[in-house]
């Protein structure tokens, strides 16, 4: 079988303008996206989502945030031992929308249907951030060290309360209010990127719930 790259109808040149366009609403982004744009430079359309690929491949993931848009999902990752939102690779996926919307499911259990998608761009394809991340190397997967060129898309959850882990990706779950994670390492920027879309008029205000 060839490599899972091949079957994914995500283009290069949808992904660039995809970076265009988003600078042009995140200007001050320009520095965190510089990877990420350096990467799309070097390397051509199969390579892009290839595991095999250790100059880096593009991931997405999903930020899970309550109704009250207070709080957050996050997972205690298996391998990594950090908390962080739902992810992973892209898997022949008709678009990173979609992948995201996957990786949700898989790894929390939650309908697709109860996640709703709240798009920073007419064009809800495009994704709510990127972040570049550095992934150490994993001698028992013969994985050398890589990047995760993440595109990651804001949700928020509307269901009845009935959410899992996979234990085959993750060893626990927890909703974590915006307030403990302003200052965070992490999740501080994106929460605040997340509450000064959400509260255009007072971006600096952090939703108490």
């Amino acid at each position: 079988m060839g490599d899972i790259s091949e079957a994914i109808m995500i283009h290069k040149t949808e992904i660039a303008s995809f970076v265009t366009t988003y600078l042009a609403q995140f200007p001050d982004e320009a520095g965190t996206t510089k990877l990420f744009a350096g990467f799309l430079g070097r390397n051509g359309q199969s390579a892009l989502f290839s595991r095999k690929n250790f100059d880096g491949h593009i991931t997405t993931s999903a930020f899970i945030i309550n109704d009250s848009y207070s709080e957050i999902l996050l997972l205690k990752h298996k391998s990594l031992n950090r908390w962080l939102q739902p992810g992973g690779h892209v898997e022949g996926d008709e678009s990173l929308l979609l992948s995201a919307l996957r990786e949700a499911h898989e790894e929390t259990g939650i309908p697709v249907n109860e996640l709703h998608n709240i798009p920073a761009f007419p064009d809800a394809a495009l994704p709510f951030d990127i972040d570049s991340h550095y992934i150490p190397a994993n001698p028992k997967k013969m994985e050398d060290g890589h990047y995760h060129h993440d595109l990651r898309y804001l949700f928020v959850y509307r269901g009845d309360g009935n959410i899992t882990f996979n234990a085959d990706e993750s060893t626990g779950l927890k909703w974590v209010k915006f307030t403990e994670l302003t200052d965070d390492d992490t999740f501080g920027a994106v929460i605040r990127k997340i509450n000064a879309f959400l509260y255009p008029s007072t971006p600096s205000a952090i939703k108490q719930g």
